[in-house]
């Protein structure tokens, strides 16, 4: 009984202190905001999803910030040098499965929290066609690209292409090499994130080696996979500093 009331009464300090606009040392994300990301319904397949999640530190250069409690007369002093990009960025550094010979960098930058992300880089030592470009389940790329996993799913569903209302988060589509040509990669993707429940920060992205058909063949396989082949080059996708 007596326990039961040392509970209550320390919850209710709590949230006394809340609601003054106070805050306990060493309480994990107090005064950040949690962000509600609504993905639309899908008639006769899906419900509205709605996504909470807190927002991500977001930190500039040049910029001092109190420690707060008894240590509030000192500050975490950051070097001026020059002012990053605004938003989330992470990369991925493409190694060659096997003996493919492709490789490259890809660079992957968020404005907003629940915004568009985009993919710029460049990728090298692909046959000319398209290829198919997919976020795999598991960061794993120690055996040839061999345990990356299926493609990141996070929701319930088939197979698609980038465009379409219905697919996996991970598809991102296809990629189109020329002969001798580096090739440079922008994409614009509206359903994978750097945050929150779709983010693919600790993940891998993966060429394959043929192109992706959608999941419009009409098989088991191209619902799973588009008929794309195996990853030829993986990378995991990581923070960027």
């Amino acid at each position: 009984m007596h326990l039961r009331l040392h509970i209550f009464f320390g919850q209710f300090l709590w949230l006394v202190s809340v609601l003054n606009g106070k805050s306990f040392q060493g309480v994990p994300g107090y005064g950040r905001n949690l962000l509600i990301k609504a993905i639309p319904p899908i008639e006769d397949y899906q419900s509205n999803i709605y996504e909470v999640f807190m927002e991500p530190y977001l930190y500039e250069l040049g910029t001092s910030f109190p420690l707060g409690s008894e240590r509030s007369d000192k500050q975490i002093e950051f070097p001026v040098g020059p002012q990053p990009a605004p938003g989330l960025r992470a990369i991925a550094q493409l190694q060659a499965d096997e003996e493919s010979g492709v490789g490259g960098e890809l660079i992957f930058t968020q404005i907003l929290p629940n915004g568009p992300v985009t993919i710029e880089g460049n990728v090298t030592g692909l046959s000319p066609g398209l290829h198919g470009l997919h976020v795999h389940q598991a960061g794993s790329i120690k055996d040839n690209c061999k345990e990356i996993g299926p493609h990141f799913i996070a929701y319930y569903g088939r197979h698609g292409g980038p465009r379409d209302q219905i697919r996996h988060v991970g598809d991102l589509g296809n990629i189109k090499a020329e002969e001798g040509e580096t090739l440079k990669v922008k994409i614009v993707d509206h359903l994978i994130s750097l945050a929150g429940p779709r983010s693919v920060v600790g993940r891998s992205i993966a060429i394959s080696k043929s192109e992706d058909d959608y999941g419009r063949a009409g098989t088991e396989d191209s619902a799973l996979t588009g008929t794309s082949g195996p990853a030829i080059a993986c990378g995991i996708i990581g923070y960027l500093n």
